[in-house]
């Protein structure tokens, strides 16, 4: 009976241990490659859209631009979102030939993004909406 109790508290341990473990490692900071769970170097094509406004590039200049300028920042996933968000203003899609994700910026707060619908917190600086204004009017 001891032996069984002492069992049963060694898996519990083990699995509160695990479930940290995992927490610590979602919750840290993160490039965007990690984030979006892909290599952002294997990106075909990008999709940018503002206010629901697609413009398309298969640029790969242009998609190393972009992805240059996302490295630049790190990510944090966030446990707390308050107040409304609005992350129809500039959302991006990235397609590689193996996976695919995007990414949502929200018109008022530069400090967060969603990341394949997750949000993340922006650690050290705020996103630079004017780079992705010149970006979007740079697609023709």
């Amino acid at each position: 009976m001891y032996r069984k109790i002492r069992v049963i508290v060694l898996i519990v341990i083990i699995y509160f241990i695990a479930i940290l473990a995992k927490n610590l490692y979602e919750y840290r900071v993160k490039t965007i490659d990690e984030a979006i769970g892909f290599n952002l170097d294997n990106v075909y094509k990008v999709e940018i859209l503002r206010n629901e406004q697609p413009k398309i590039t298969e640029d790969k200049e242009k998609i190393k631009e972009l992805t240059e300028w996302l490295r630049g920042y790190k990510y944090k996933m966030s446990s707390t979102v308050k107040g409304k968000i609005d992350f129809s203003y500039y959302v991006i899609n990235f397609y590689s030939h193996v996976e695919n994700g995007f990414i949502a910026f929200d018109k008022d707060n530069k400090k967060i993004i969603i990341v394949n619908g997750y949000t993340y917190d922006v650690f050290d600086n705020s996103i630079v909406q004017d780079y992705l204004q010149s970006f979007w009017e740079s697609i023709r």
